[in-house]
């Protein structure tokens, strides 16, 4: 008849930080094993014990709420007839926090240039503090460009945007000032919300159109005149209203002709040429802003 089931040595292994998975081992003795139990106890300040694992596996994963506390492993040996043996714990083992990680890190949003997009993730590592987010807009075969203030979790995406991806850099930072590995994640090139897109495609396919804008003669809104943006293939214009109409602004399409984008007045715009003249104005709508920027683009494309 085989021996009682005894184990020795009952010992912890693994790596004492957060997030980390550790083993609770022991050598047995008394015939074959069958289905032994393990038990992972949590030691509190208080001096009382907390049962936080129990089952005939012998891992467990550290938690936010071991950091600060020790661990025992307990093991009870059963041989393969269900004979159970007495328990045997290992020495205490103190739990750390771990290094600041983010897992699962993604965007959510609808994948439109009107569309707000928001990051977000699972945090590890101790208790969380300030985490620290940089939003890029990426291009195939062109460096990622940042966008300039853009480090909140949440990015209310714009007309400037369409073709780019968006991406989400993200730090963990500890509470104590630790900082994780910067985790990356992107969402697919955004595209134009459908609407506008209708409105844009049809002007495209009449090949003009005039938009009454106000352009800024001094620093009030009452200084603000009257102008027709006139578009079309070939070029755009600036013409002051007037029984004799005035051309203020005139530019063909070409690498030298910029439109602006003013991130933090969603009204605004600039049509420059480098090195030349410009125009700047503003409009009634955002839309009408976004449809501007669009058909500009669209008719400085050489195969339109």
């Amino acid at each position: 008849m085989a021996a009682s089931p005894s184990v020795s040595n009952v010992r912890i292994t693994g790596d004492a930080f957060e997030g980390m998975t550790i083993n609770g081992v022991g050598d047995y003795f008394g015939g074959w094993e069958g289905h032994s139990k393990f038990e992972w106890l949590r030691h509190k300040d208080t001096g009382d014990r907390l049962l936080v694992s129990a089952g005939t596996t012998s891992d467990y994963t550290l938690t936010e709420e071991d950091v600060g506390c020790c661990l025992t492993f307990a093991y009870t040996p059963i041989n393969s007839e269900g004979q159970e043996g007495i328990k045997a714990f290992s020495a205490v083992f103190p739990v750390v926090q771990g290094i600041p990680r983010v897992h699962n890190l993604k965007i959510e949003g609808k994948g439109f240039h009107t569309s707000v997009y928001y990051v977000d993730g699972i945090y590890s590592g101790g208790k969380q503090g300030k985490k620290r987010i940089q939003w890029f807009r990426s291009m195939e075969g062109r460096p990622d460009m940042i966008i300039p203030g853009e480090t909140c979790i949440v990015y209310e995406a714009n007309v400037g945007d369409v073709g780019y991806k968006l991406v989400a850099v993200y730090t963990p930072i500890r509470e104590d000032g630790v900082e994780g590995q910067s985790v990356s994640v992107s969402t697919d090139p955004i595209a134009v919300e459908p609407d506008i897109l209708k409105k844009v495609n049809c002007i495209v396919d009449r090949g003009s159109v005039k938009f009454e804008v106000a352009c800024d003669r001094g620093q009030t809104s009452e200084k603000r005149q009257k102008r027709i943006l006139d578009i079309n293939r070939k070029r755009v214009k600036m013409v002051k209203p007037a029984f004799f109409p005035t051309t203020e602004f005139r530019a063909s399409y070409g690498p030298t002709l910029h439109v602006k984008l003013f991130e933090n007045d969603g009204y605004r715009l600039k049509i420059a040429v480098e090195g030349e003249n410009e125009t700047e104005f503003k409009v009634h709508y955002r839309e009408i802003r976004d449809v501007i920027f669009l058909v500009i683009r669209l008719f400085a494309t050489p195969s339109n």
